[in-house]
């Protein structure tokens, strides 16, 4: 039976993924850690939840939840530790890494985070599996429709936006062994204009903010 861990499922594209493996894999062994069932990954500078995790050892771990540092230190601390049992980490990234010094702040944390993200799995890819078991995935999203950019009281375009749904359907597909495997994608969603775009950025740049002062008073 296998055995999956989901970072971040109370929303979003956690919710998503959640969602996918209950209706495809009823009989899979599934363990969420979310601040709202008591696990915030921004506690003890992430050495809570990554011990939580390597404690429950699962298969598959769907890296998805985001606070600074802490996503990055999970993959990259679980990487290390899982170097000699076939595992696989599939990591919700964001293609605001690879805008750094175009749309948003170089020094932003999120930004460099998800940059950091993406190249690591790349950078790794060829360690696999010759001298590291463990599979990792990376997909770097454009804009979801999940609440960090549609819980607002300017309007959306929802219709532009990447459903969340579909976005939890490609990351559980990613599980399947293949010959070959796609160790980094590049979604995007689709834009009416630059200032639909703009819009999109600083809409999610400050719900972002609100996300990680909201873990913040939780620690």
């Amino acid at each position: 039976m296998m055995k999956v861990a989901i970072t971040g499922h109370s929303s979003g594209i956690g919710a998503e993924i959640l969602t996918v493996i209950q209706l495809t894999e009823p009989t899979w062994e599934v363990k969420c850690f979310s601040k709202s069932n008591g696990h915030n990954i921004a506690v003890n500078d992430g050495a809570d939840i990554i011990q939580e995790i390597l404690d429950f050892d699962p298969d598959v771990l769907f890296n998805n939840a985001y606070y600074p540092k802490i996503q990055n230190k999970i993959l990259e601390t679980l990487y290390k530790e899982w170097s000699d049992v076939e595992k696989i980490i599939i990591n919700t990234g964001s293609i605001s890494g690879y805008l750094k010094d175009i749309l948003l702040d170089s020094d932003s944390d999120y930004v460099n985070d998800k940059k950091g993200l993406a190249e690591f799995c790349i950078r790794n890819s060829f360690n696999f599996p010759w001298a590291n078991k463990t599979r990792l995935h990376n997909i770097s999203f454009g804009f979801v429709d999940t609440a960090l950019l549609t819980k607002t009281a300017k309007p959306v375009n929802v219709s532009n936006l990447i459903h969340a749904e579909e976005a939890g359907l490609l990351m559980v597909d990613l599980i399947e062994k293949q010959d070959y495997y796609v160790v980094e994608q590049v979604i995007n969603c689709a834009f009416d204009s630059d200032v639909e775009m703009l819009t999109h950025f600083n809409i999610a740049s400050r719900n972002m903010l609100k996300h990680v002062a909201r873990s913040n008073r939780r620690n």
